[in-house]
């Protein structure tokens, strides 16, 4: 199956094509670095990985950004709170979200632009829209003239309901955004110099000069949460396509909210979930797997059964993978049905629950013949298959501590034993084996799909 993504420009799912052959470029909004991410952050974190990962999968060359927006009013607050300096609450925040990408495995971006970085960038844009009769100045502020772009509403419809911001300032039109904020005193020394006086870019104004600078303003796919689609990524795009003769992306994908009580998970709420406390009870690769486990279009509640849930998958994984010898890198691995499905499910709009479904499922099938003793050297190299395929998404296994030497044959034999007793229900010999095997360094669990050996450490 081609690859298929659900494009919010259109409300539809897509066949993806990019638009210089195998290479792709994306972009994914990124943190707001005044405090740590939180797991909802995260999930739309995740999200990006996933679909750089699926792409690579597809035999795409990815190039990726991920901006770090370190000019807000909510860092400015930070300093004035804190009585330090903007540099010093942000490269503090900024190096935790990069710690927790690392953590959960989230493949590094070819970009993480900062915002402070492209402020002159971002000067010379505003301009370029006031000399396009697109923007205007209103007592040092300047904001983009949505009357002036007749493209505007391509997210969402123009009406009087929609949330506007910065109604405290005085602007021509109340939907008018703010491309330039005038200083305010709050604002002690964050601010620079500019033709229209002392201020700062407003935060659509950053990420649309990112994009400008880095990818000349177009793009094959722009992510973000799905709180992002209006006003950010309206007015975003609204500033690049108004001066140039493209889209700025061709593909816009939003991640759904991750809730707690049914209601978003955001500090302002106090509602939030600790990343990093989460990672240290749990382990990252289980709450990688929580964040992957639901499609990333569905509203997901946070609660601890579904961490717990994802232990239990993860354990059945290793439970699996150790019985798995590694196979010569040299041969010709070739994908079987199962594998097939399992790249469908993917290529499906990254379709992660019906994907993990494809994967367990044929680690049921293999585990029985395991159980039956019937496990062969082609359903290995299968299955070593499979679990390359599948840690390449998923990237929450350790393929290095795949068996190097076969399962000796007494082992085996004592298995098959074990399996005739369980069968005949002569619970007392299946025990008295258990102890033998275990004495022999194998452990055995029982399970719904029988009998799972693994080697003692």
């Amino acid at each position: 199956m081609s690859l298929k993504l659900y494009n919010s420009l259109t409300s539809k799912k897509e066949i993806f094509k990019s638009i210089s052959g195998k290479k792709v470029k994306t972009y994914g909004c990124g943190p707001t670095v005044y405090n740590s991410p939180h797991l909802g952050n995260f999930r739309t974190f995740v999200f990006y990985d996933l679909l750089n990962r699926v792409l690579k999968m597809n035999g795409y060359k990815t190039e990726t950004a991920v901006n770090i927006t370190d000019i807000d009013d909510k860092i400015i607050d930070k300093v004035n709170e804190q009585k330090t300096t903007l540099k010093e609450v942000t490269s503090k925040y900024e190096l935790s979200f990069m710690e927790l990408s690392s953590s959960l495995k989230i493949l590094p971006n070819n970009y993480n632009p900062r915002a402070t970085d492209y402020v002159n960038q971002m000067i010379e844009f505003i301009q370029t829209l006031i000399d396009n009769d697109l923007a205007y100045e209103m007592d040092g502020n300047i904001f983009f003239s949505i009357e002036k772009y007749p493209h505007y509403g391509k997210f969402v419809k123009i009406n009087d309901d929609l949330e506007i911001e910065d109604i405290d300032l005085s602007k021509k039109n109340r939907s008018d955004f703010t491309l330039w904020k005038a200083r305010k005193e709050k604002d002690g020394e964050i601010f620079w110099k500019s033709q229209w006086g002392e201020g700062r870019p407003g935060w659509h104004t950053e990420c649309a000069v990112m994009i400008k600078t880095l990818f000349n303003g177009q793009l094959d796919i722009h992510c973000g949460g799905i709180d992002l689609k209006f006003p950010h990524h309206e007015n975003e795009s609204a500033q690049i396509e108004a001066i140039q003769k493209h889209n700025l992306s061709n593909y816009w994908l939003h991640a759904e909210h991750l809730n707690v009580d049914n209601e978003k998970m955001s500090k302002s709420l106090g509602n939030f979930v600790d990343v990093k406390k989460l990672i240290k009870e749990n382990g990252s690769n289980i709450v990688r797997l929580f964040l992957l486990s639901a499609h990333y279009r569905t509203k997901v509640s946070f609660n601890q059964k579904k961490i717990d849930d994802c232990k239990k998958m993860i354990n059945k994984i290793n439970r699996f993978a150790s019985n798995i010898i590694k196979s010569d890198e040299k041969i010709n691995l070739k994908f079987s049905e199962d594998h097939n499905k399992f790249i469908d499910a993917l290529n499906d709009d990254l379709n992660t629950p019906e994907a993990l479904g494809v994967f367990f499922s044929f680690v049921t099938k293999m585990n029985k013949k395991i159980a039956e003793n019937s496990f062969n050297d082609s359903d290995n190299i299968k299955s070593f298959i499979f679990l390359k395929l599948f840690n390449s998404i998923f990237d929450i296994i350790d393929l290095d501590n795949l068996q190097e030497n076969e399962i000796p044959k007494e082992v085996q034999d004592l298995l098959v034993s074990r399996q005739e007793a369980r069968d005949n229900k002569d619970w007392k010999l299946s025990d008295n084996l258990r102890d033998k095997l275990s004495e022999m360094g194998w452990i055995v669990e029982d399970s719904v799909d029988g009998q799972n050996l693994l080697k003692k450490k």
